[in-house]
């Protein structure tokens, strides 16, 4: 998938500094993965953000987006998947930005899937049975 049109792609696999930030990002969603869930994080063209723009009213141009790192992560396991993007000038923060997305879309599917009398189960196992280290 990479080529010489897209080089953001060739900085994420060939830029030791940017692949060591991203496992550290990705390091993050241990919680919510599990051994045979997939994650890839995905170069996209900022420019075919132009449509979604100008559909908000974002005041945007061709060059201005450019310039910038549209980066999405992906979790996939079997037939499902969730994903979320960031964008930005910095890679890192396109990075962060997308982990932060996926992160808080993680958490509202947990708290929309454990009750709260699950919560209130676990938490009274915990202080019942405290952990020695």
């Amino acid at each position: 998938m990479t080529t010489l049109l897209n080089p953001t792609i060739q900085l994420i696999e060939q830029n030791p500094e940017v692949k060591s930030f991203i496992y550290q990002q990705i390091v993050e969603f241990e919680p919510f993965v599990t051994p045979q869930t997939i994650v890839a994080v995905v170069a996209r063209d900022p420019k075919k953000l132009a449509i979604q723009y100008e559909t908000e009213g974002k005041e945007f141009t061709a060059e201005g987006l450019k310039k910038l790192y549209r980066i999405a992560i992906v979790l996939r396991e079997g037939d499902t998947s969730v994903e979320a993007e960031g964008v930005h000038e910095d890679i890192f923060q396109a990075i962060k930005l997308a982990k932060d997305a996926l992160l808080k879309e993680l958490v509202a599917i947990q708290d929309s899937v454990i009750s709260q009398q699950d919560r209130i189960v676990e938490i009274n196992h915990y202080l019942q049975h405290p952990v020695l280290h």
